[in-house]
């Protein structure tokens, strides 16, 4: 187990955004309550693990060892979703990522929104 300040280090080495701040948002933790379980040597609470181990991709377990990394997800995953990055539309980008949880950077557009572009743009010819 590292000590509390390898800890942070750690995080600091894995976060997979520029700061702090946007760990915390993407994560959904509460940017004041991490910053100042850092500054006083605090480990974070056990929800809060959990939420990094989601955001950064890293199991708990590495977090708390340092011994980076076994992914969160298994070979199988890693290789269904290289496949899927060439060869899946948006759409289902999207619903991929956010069956496992991943951040989404697809964007979706849904079926009906395209549709009520449609009539809009249909209706305005008309006029």
């Amino acid at each position: 187990m590292l000590t509390v300040h390898e800890f942070w280090n750690n995080i600091d080495q894995i976060n997979p955004y520029r700061t702090l701040g946007e760990l915390a948002k993407a994560s959904g933790i509460d940017y004041h309550r991490l910053t100042q379980q850092r500054s006083r040597g605090y480990m974070p609470k056990p929800e809060d693990l959990l939420k990094l181990s989601k955001c950064t991709k890293h199991t708990i377990e590495s977090l708390l060892t340092g011994q980076n990394d076994r992914s969160v997800y298994s070979k199988r995953v890693e290789m269904i979703a290289n496949r899927c990055e060439y060869t899946a539309n948006e759409e289902q980008l999207f619903f991929i990522e956010k069956i496992l949880g991943l951040p989404t950077h697809s964007v979706l557009v849904s079926r009906n929104d395209f549709a009520g572009e449609q009539k809009r743009e249909s209706s305005s010819a008309l006029a």
